[in-house]
């Protein structure tokens, strides 16, 4: 099976950095995969691309290159988590998670037993990613925890302690709201950077991996300064609105409108 290159960065104490999809189109991922990131998650909560006839044709456009192709799913139901990664996704974050039960529920879904449930059928997963994938995709699979809501921050803790357990993702803007910070999403505001901070100090005390939704290449920096492993550095729609009015506007002053 193919070795996962973001857990092999994380062992080596390395930081990955991810691209979030929201497009559902195999050209912007395509794109995107070439463009050198580590990772590339499709977004299937709040994005576009919402099932595999959509996430399908994604997940074949990045396994052109070496990028790690990541599912955000909608929620934490298991049934989507296995078609996910029967179709070729090599890890999966899960949103809203609140307590051990639920991040229990998350994981045995993405690892076969006696380690977890999930059923047979890796149809363009043996396919693609080799082989042996059933013998070795309990380790290669990476799963991440969103750490977004009041409960789950209560209970990081308790979360942190879920067996087989790869790591967790922030969301800040959702955590934002959950602690009553007015200014979401803000990585100036001392409240939300000490969320983090917790977040971040409990992954490391229990060897997680810890991941952060940062949306622009500055915050990402500053994040793995402060030892995240996983940074999600853009989103391909706001990319893609800056990019188009820049040029409206740099066309506007060439020609003095």
């Amino acid at each position: 099976m193919r070795t996962n290159r973001l857990k092999e960065l994380w062992r080596q104490n390395g930081t990955a950095t991810n691209a979030w999809v929201t497009i559902p189109s195999s050209w912007t991922a395509e794109i995107l995969a070439h463009a050198g990131f580590d990772a590339l998650t499709i977004d299937a909560q709040h994005g576009l691309a919402s099932d595999l006839s959509a996430i399908l044709p994604m997940l074949q456009a990045i396994g052109t290159t070496d990028t790690v192709p990541l599912v955000r799913v909608p929620w934490n139901d298991p049934a989507t988590h296995m078609r996910m990664l029967d179709a070729g996704a090599q890890g999966i974050i899960c949103p809203m998670i609140n307590t051990r039960e639920e991040a229990e529920q998350f994981v045995g879904a993405c690892r076969y037993p006696p380690v977890g449930y999930r059923s047979y059928g890796p149809l363009r997963a043996e396919l693609h990613l080799g082989s042996d994938y059933f013998q070795r995709s309990n380790e290669e699979i990476l799963t991440l925890a969103m750490i977004e809501s009041a409960s789950g921050f209560k209970n990081i803790e308790d979360i942190a302690q879920t067996p087989s357990l790869d790591g967790f993702y922030i969301g800040p803007w959702d955590l934002s709201l959950a602690l009553g910070i007015q200014r979401i999403a803000d990585f100036e505001d001392t409240q939300l950077l000490n969320a983090i901070d917790k977040v971040l100090s409990v992954a490391t005390k229990y060897g997680l991996m810890a991941g952060i939704h940062c949306g622009t290449p500055e915050v990402a920096a500053r994040m793995k300064e402060k030892g995240f492993h996983f940074v999600t550095s853009t989103v391909d729609t706001p990319l893609l609105k800056k990019a188009a009015a820049d040029v409206v506007k740099r066309y506007g002053y060439l020609i003095g409108k």
